[in-house]
């Protein structure tokens, strides 16, 4: 199986839909096994979420095709926790990436993959995500809340702006984030506009990015992701960040997402090296 006939037979039977599911063009199924490239890449800074993504879609595919479900009914792969932590401090520009997939029970499944140097082999990252599997009919009656038939009718690439506020404490600050509109969610999920995490990912590390200040001076080096709850468009996210030096080239950030009445959402634990 190769990339036209992942796009035939796996992503139309998947919640995520185009523009948000986002894949390489040179696919390779080998079993349960999706095998790809990415060549010329640049993840830098908040585009890291780039490269989230593209695991994450990969992922769902992988999950989808080890349930070898003949419904043609689509089912919805949700996330509650995704972890990357970085194997090497070499920057290829060109990697392979392996995909492979588990169930835990009906209702839960794992990914995880498995990035190398194209070259070299050396392993570069490795990523895990945890998923819900939910049905259809179980998805509509959980976010029913959620639901909008007015069709959204193109897909803005643009996220919302954010600022950060500082307090007193030199290890606290909070991230103000504008609401995401349907637009700038299109395709997670149709009909249903829920905020993708990544996307709330990549406001949060545009922010510490600018706060850390200079080009390239900082990289990830893991990222852990802990959902509780999905996250509605039309709705202010307040961020709030803990951060704390453990040794002279790493800083941890903690950060708590939450509405502006308080609502916990999701947490995102990010350790960030200076070069």
């Amino acid at each position: 199986m190769k990339t036209l006939d992942l796009k035939e037979t796996i992503i139309p039977y998947i919640g995520e839909t185009a523009p948000y599911i986002s894949i390489p063009e040179h696919i390779i199924v080998n079993g349960n096994t999706i095998e790809t490239e990415i060549t010329d890449w640049n993840f830098n800074n908040e585009n890291f979420t780039h490269l989230l993504k593209t695991l994450a879609s990969l992922g769902s595919c992988s999950l989808y095709k080890l349930l070898n479900d003949s419904s043609k009914e689509k089912i919805y792969f949700l996330g509650e926790k995704l972890r990357i932590r970085k194997l090497s401090y070499k920057t290829p520009e060109s990697v392979s990436i392996t995909s492979e997939s588990f169930l835990e029970s009906q209702r839960k499944g794992k990914s995880h993959l498995i990035l190398k140097d194209i070259h070299s082999k050396e392993p570069l990252y490795s990523f895990e995500l945890d998923y819900y599997i939910i049905t259809q009919n179980a998805f509509q009656l959980f976010y029913k809340d959620y639901f909008n038939d007015v069709p959204v009718e193109y897909h803005d690439e643009k996220l919302p702006e954010a600022s950060i506020e500082y307090s007193g404490d030199q290890h606290q600050f909070t991230i103000s984030i504008m609401p995401f509109t349907p637009n700038q969610c299109k395709g997670h999920f149709e009909n249903y506009p829920i905020v993708p995490f990544v996307y709330l990912g990549n406001c949060v590390l545009r922010e510490i990015f600018k706060l850390l200040g200079g080009e390239g001076s900082h990289e990830i080096d893991s990222l852990e992701g802990y959902a509780s709850k999905a996250m509605p468009t039309g709705v202010e996210f307040r961020v709030e960040v803990f951060q704390q030096k453990f040794l002279k080239n790493l800083t941890y950030f903690k950060c708590e997402i939450k509405d502006t009445t308080g609502v916990l959402y999701a947490v995102l634990i990010i350790s960030m090296l200076s070069k």
